[in-house]
């Protein structure tokens, strides 16, 4: 199988719930599985906040649309939102008694903060093994990176030696993950 006959022909894959049946129903059935999504938009308009409802999404059984795993979040701009995790997980455990009833949401969300586009690249290099590590209830099934943009935005200025320095890095990493 090669990345060209993939996209003529995609896999069926699962879909994780938005946790909003309108934004789940615009998705065809959530966000795909096995695949990597961007979420991009206007400053302000609930991106994150979108990426930390499936941060707790990714826990529900297959039943109601989740994997039954964890999450990991990469942050890029502190503050954590330690706090506004908290506020959205008392709603999963109020929605889903029977499911949260024995644990706190929170627990199956690992984050680790990112300060700058080589700690990314150095992180998403050691995610396999690091995965494998980490103690977990469940299996860690999402990654979210909030938000890469942010990274290289504070890091390269817009002149001709830093946007090639940019370029440079980028297609040092694509090339590594061809390999």
């Amino acid at each position: 199988m090669n990345p060209e006959s993939v996209l003529r022909s995609p896999l069926p894959t699962a879909e994780l719930t938005a946790g909003c049946p309108v934004l789940d129903r615009v998705l065809g059935g959530g966000v795909p599985c096995s695949s990597v999504t961007e979420i991009f938009s206007e400053s302000g308009c609930g991106k994150t906040q979108l990426c930390l409802q499936l941060l707790l999404s990714v826990q529900l059984p297959s039943s109601l649309d989740g994997l039954s795993a964890s999450s990991l979040y990469l942050h890029s701009e502190l503050p954590f939102l330690l706090c506004h995790i908290r506020q959205i997980s008392h709603s999963f455990q109020y929605s889903h008694p029977q499911i949260f009833s024995s644990h706190n949401p929170c627990d199956g969300i690992l984050g680790q903060p990112i300060n700058s586009a080589d700690h990314l690249f150095d992180l998403l290099l050691k995610t396999d093994f690091a995965i494998a590590k980490l103690k977990t209830q469940f299996a860690i099934k999402l990654i979210v990176i909030d938000s890469i943009a942010a990274l290289f935005r504070s890091e390269f200025d817009n002149n001709p030696s830093d946007l090639k320095r940019r370029s440079d890095l980028c297609e040092f990493k694509a090339v590594f993950v061809e390999e």
